[in-house]
């Protein structure tokens, strides 16, 4: 399926990465080939990556965990994206589609055409790595399947501006809920603010329970955890009866003390902790889609991302998810020549 005179470029994990991940900890190099996967059927040239902080979990550690396989150096991470078909041995999938799915950080690779799914030509790309991508996903299944918000409850969603956090804030609007959201720069929060609509938020820098106790007196019925650490600890305590928290991301440090004193609070207050992955919702995206196409007419939703531009500029994006500059999700843009970083939260 490869064009034997072809050339293709990749990042690869370069060194296992200390305490502070650094773009160095990543290289570019140059393939002769397309990446193939064992029982590739698909060839994509890849237009558009997202980002997920979660992938930091996996970097250098030899092991593997239910989020995927180690990467170790020498490995190519992947990330959802975008591309263009350009060769298939498979009859639904055609030379010429426009697909998304998981992709090696490459330019050009050959998967699996079964984790593909097709999208319209017109198909705005932004928008499919944000609210109706893998994020927007994570965020609605969370809120709406497994945390079961219900319109007048009350949730505090950390890491707000991030790339779940963003998409999770309007979801949980649209449902009628009281948000309550935090993040950790004044740009983040006028974002939260002027551009999503979040009346009530604060700089995750204060301290947690007073901040709460401020924005919701009466207690939590849902938290959405992106971070773990003290925040999970906090929203736990600050739920109250029946009150339930959806365990969804890991970007935060570890806590500073246990995440629970004592288990019998949860049988006195009858609230609930769960872990979920998306990737065992089989429905979830139809799920979003719909809720999407129910809310848009009368309040569109925003595609929230900072674009990076050049696969050069990977190791840089990804390593800025652990900063305050991204706002929105982290978005490499292939299709552009190398340059700074454009924040641009577009409707």
């Amino acid at each position: 399926m490869n064009d034997p005179e072809a050339s293709n470029e990749c990042i690869v994990l370069a060194r296992v990465p200390g305490e502070t991940l650094e773009p160095a900890d990543f290289e570019l190099r140059g393939e002769q080939l397309a990446l193939t996967d064992p029982g590739g059927d698909v060839t994509v040239a890849a237009s558009t990556f997202g980002l997920n902080a979660g992938l930091r979990t996996r970097l250098g550690t030899g092991h593997s965990t239910t989020l995927g396989p180690a990467i170790d150096p020498g490995d190519t991470p992947r990330s959802d994206a975008i591309g263009t078909v350009t060769a298939s041995d498979r009859p639904d999938i055609q030379v010429g589609d426009l697909v998304t799915g998981l992709l090696p950080w490459a330019r050009v690779s050959t998967v699996d055409g079964g984790g593909l799914r097709v999208l319209s030509p017109d198909a705005d790309p932004l928008r499919h790595l944000t609210i109706l991508g893998h994020v927007g996903k994570t965020a609605h299944t969370a809120l709406m399947t497994v945390g079961r918000l219900r319109a007048g409850e009350t949730v505090w969603i950390p890491a707000a501006a991030g790339g779940v956090g963003s998409c999770a804030v309007q979801i949980a609007l649209r449902a009628g809920a009281h948000v309550i959201a935090s993040a950790g720069s004044p740009a983040k929060l006028d974002h939260l603010r002027d551009t999503l609509g979040v009346a009530d938020v604060f700089d995750r820098h204060e301290d947690l329970a007073q901040a709460l106790e401020r924005h919701a007196p009466d207690g939590l019925d849902v938290y959405l955890d992106l971070v773990g650490g003290d925040s999970l600890r906090t929203g736990l305590e600050m739920l109250r009866e029946h009150g339930r928290a959806v365990v969804a991301g890991l970007a935060g440090a570890a806590p500073t003390r246990p995440i629970l004193q004592d288990s019998a609070e949860l049988i006195s207050r009858r609230i609930s902790m769960i872990g979920m992955s998306v990737t065992d919702y089989p429905h979830a995206q139809s799920d979003l889609e719909a809720f999407v196409e129910h809310h848009e007419e009368r309040r569109p939703f925003v595609a929230s991302a900072t674009t990076h531009h050049g696969l050069a500029e990977m190791p840089r994006a990804f390593c800025a998810l652990f900063s305050s500059e991204v706002i929105g999700r982290g978005v490499v843009d292939l299709r552009n020549e190398p340059g700074p970083a454009t924040p641009g939260p577009r409707s």
